[in-house]
């Protein structure tokens, strides 16, 4: 599949905007401050329904404005598609897949499969634990509307659960029965996780090796307390250490405990790697996150790539601009450099909200 025409509509600095997009790198190139990763937003939206720079959807809608509208066509087995994106100031919000509106956001994630890279994504490598389980969950969310549905339930109960361990009366007996369902929440949660954990590995010893000529090996193992546990036993270990929670009044156990750990050459890459190979690292898991949702959607995923040409050096340019060199990119940058050997590509100028190739 690939991406054919964005139209943009009050949204942050655009007015009115349409662009063609090709099948191969499209590079928008500007300072920074113009509107080069609106462009990256308004795409991920259209995927996720949701922006992954705000929370507060009306603040998408340019200053002044009353709405804002983002519509994306696309080609998928030959098919015209259409997905459009509506929010107002008064945060009423739709989301239309070929004009059907979209009731349940679990029934369309996935519809255009991406993977998004920033410097931000660093974090993935070195940060906290948290932006390693979005990282995992962000590609099972497009695998599975299962995984979703599961996950959100999840989230609810944790939530409630949190709340009566703040009381100063805890209703127990409540808190178990929140545990039952909880328990099967997490044993699919963790089975899936631990798939794509195991897919991600498959990938990622292959892409690191070639990116490191056989000097490095990676390996990546999922940390999570409910491993090959069934319903029954996971319920038990939540039971268990409810006493714990009732003094620190918060869940201490449970998938949002989970962790991603990377190693590289047998050595945890955010405790004792560089930074070079922490960005090797970021390279490779992003790029096996590609081949992983290639295999499993059987369709190829857009590459959204913001401004990481300044993160990497040239050999890793190089490596990266070879292997995405024939599909579907959406890159940022602040120059052009890297760019000469390439011929399917199309440049865009970006400048205070205006585009011109």
């Amino acid at each position: 599949m690939y991406l054919s025409k964005l139209k943009l509509e009050n949204f942050r600095n655009y007015e009115n905007q349409e662009l063609n997009l090709i099948n191969g790198i499209n590079l928008f190139l500007g300072d920074n401050a113009q509107g080069k990763t609106n462009i990256i937003e308004a795409i991920y939206i259209c995927a996720f329904g949701k922006s992954y720079r705000t929370l507060k959807d009306n603040e998408l809608i340019m200053f002044g404005k009353e709405y804002c509208r983002i519509n994306l066509d696309y080609i998928k087995n030959d098919n015209n598609f259409n997905t459009s994106f509506f929010i107002d100031i008064l945060n009423r919000k739709q989301i239309k897949n070929n004009e059907i509106k979209i009731k349940k956001i679990a029934d369309y994630v996935g519809e255009i499969p991406i993977v998004i890279f920033s410097p931000e994504s660093l974090d993935v490598v070195k940060g906290a634990p948290s932006k390693r389980r979005n990282f995992i969950d962000m590609i099972c969310c497009q695998l599975s509307k299962s995984y979703i549905i599961y996950h959100q339930e999840y989230m609810k109960c944790l939530k409630i659960k949190n709340s009566i361990l703040k009381n100063d009366y805890i209703d127990e007996n409540y808190i178990e029965v929140l545990h039952e369902k909880m328990s099967k929440y997490i044993k699919n949660i963790v089975e899936y996780r631990k798939k794509i954990v195991e897919l991600l590995n498959k990938y990622s010893k292959t892409i690191q090796k070639k990116l490191t000529d056989e000097k490095e090996e990676i390996e990546i193992l999922y940390n999570t307390d409910f491993l090959n546990m069934d319903e029954q036993e996971i319920k038990k270990y939540l039971d268990e250490h409810l006493y714990i929670d009732k003094l620190r009044k918060s869940s201490i156990k449970g998938i949002q405990r989970d962790d991603l750990e990377i190693y590289i050459n047998q050595k945890e890459v955010s405790k004792f790697g560089s930074q070079g190979q922490k960005r090797t690292a970021l390279l490779t898991l992003k790029l096996a996150n590609f081949e992983l949702l290639k295999e499993l959607k059987e369709e190829t995923p857009i590459l959204l790539l913001d401004d990481i040409m300044s993160e990497l050096d040239s050999k890793r340019i190089n490596f990266l601009l070879r292997y995405i060199e024939n599909y579907q990119s959406i890159i940022t940058t602040t120059e052009d450099t890297f760019v000469k050997d390439i011929s399917n590509i199309k440049i865009y100028k970006v400048s205070n909200g205006r585009l011109e190739n």
